[in-house]
């Protein structure tokens, strides 16, 4: 079984850890569009990525949806992390479905010493629908999985699993108003030896279609024993197949930016967002691919 106190020296010793972050799976932007929107997206459609943003998201996704991310944080050349998901083209009434998968690996000189892997199942469905609304509801079941390496000493830290439970909400108001809500860990999971319990958050989130083209999102995440986090963005586009993007967050406080290039179903994304305090700043890459429906 890993030991947590373990991990917390590897990841001090390399200079990873700010602030009061907790060891094992931060909160990080699935999407390089999500980073650069200020880091939001509960309540914003973002096709394949709805699998891990909100997964009520998936009932109101059409065709097949695919997406690919890659980010090394705060320019770190020692970890990375790559994000995939895959919005399965299937329709029925019971609702749409997601898989997706996320893995970040912290490693020196050859040697792995940390590697986090998150594997998540969704499922979306309509709950209720008129002509001026829409009510949807999704859930996902993740497993999380950590594997430390030999320490220089030979010693092994081992590894662990969890699993856990989120839920979303998604209500739709003409077309233009979405607020969504999202529980992160609905079930408390722990893991390690020392039963670190991973991070439980409540976000929720409102975006809004002022005129065709133009998104813009507020958000709020409420994580336990941390400060309300905000996050906001606004996305506009400006020529037909491209997007500029912006936003910020607060706790600690960053500002971001990106763009997104679309054509024939495939879309090309670049987010940044500054280290806020001492650490230098993030650039994420994405590839989608959207087929057989109506674009996002």
């Amino acid at each position: 079984m890993i030991r947590r106190t373990t991990i917390l020296m590897i990841l001090a010793a390399l200079g990873l850890m700010a602030g009061t972050a907790s060891a094992f799976f931060e909160n990080a932007p699935v999407s390089a569009r999500q980073r650069a929107m200020g880091e939001s997206g509960a309540a914003v459609m973002d096709g394949a990525w709805s699998v891990f943003l909100n997964p009520a998201q998936l009932a109101e996704t059409d065709g097949g949806r695919a997406g690919v991310s890659y980010v090394q944080p705060f320019g770190l050349d020692f970890a990375d992390r790559v994000t995939m998901a895959v919005g399965l083209p299937f329709d029925s009434r019971y609702g749409r479905f997601g898989v997706g998968w996320s893995h970040f690996n912290v490693s020196h000189q050859d040697t792995t010493l940390l590697k986090e892997n998150r594997f998540t199942f969704a499922h979306g469905l309509t709950l209720f629908e008129d002509m001026h609304s829409k009510v949807s509801f999704g859930w996902s079941g993740n497993v999380y999985s950590v594997d430390a390496g030999l320490s220089q000493g030979e010693i092994d830290p081992g590894s662990d699993a969890a699993f856990s439970f989120d839920a979303g909400l998604l209500l739709t108001v003409h077309r233009r108003t979405r607020i969504g809500v999202l529980v992160n860990n609905l079930t408390g999971p722990r893991i390690g030896e020392d039963r670190e319990e991973l991070p439980r958050r409540l976000i929720t989130a409102i975006a809004y279609e002022p005129y065709a083209g133009v998104v813009t999102t507020f958000e709020f995440r409420n994580e336990l024993d941390r400060d309300v986090q905000y996050r906001g963005g606004v996305e506009a586009n400006v020529l037909d197949d491209f997007f500029l993007r912006a936003g910020i967050v607060t706790d600690p406080n960053r500002v971001s930016a990106g763009f997104g290039y679309g054509r024939q179903g495939f879309t090309l994304n670049y987010g940044f967002s500054t280290g806020g305090g001492t650490l230098d700043s993030t650039h994420q890459f994405g590839l989608s691919f959207d087929w057989g429906g109506e674009a996002q």
